[in-house]
């Protein structure tokens, strides 16, 4: 079996002449990213570990992305 890391990289460069947009959702242990392509269309969803490490590994085999962050708060 693949690492997730292998696999996102992977399916990302397929879209590389694409626009990208990617999504992260951070939690304390495990995190979720999403990437959509130029047409909104979810391009790959995948779960990581919140480390150095891990992020290294899934974003470091993309290309050149725009980030964009948005804090939210949680109410309750």
């Amino acid at each position: 079996m693949k690492k997730v890391s292998t696999v996102g990289a992977n399916q990302i460069r397929n879209v590389s002449q694409q626009n990208l947009t990617i999504s992260l959702d951070l939690g304390d242990r495990s995190s979720w990213y999403c990437v959509l392509d130029e047409a909104g269309t979810v391009v790959l969803e995948q779960k990581l570990s919140t480390t150095p490490k891990a992020m290294k590994e899934v974003f470091g085999g993309m290309p050149r992305s725009r980030i964009a962050h948005q804090r939210v708060r949680m109410e309750g």
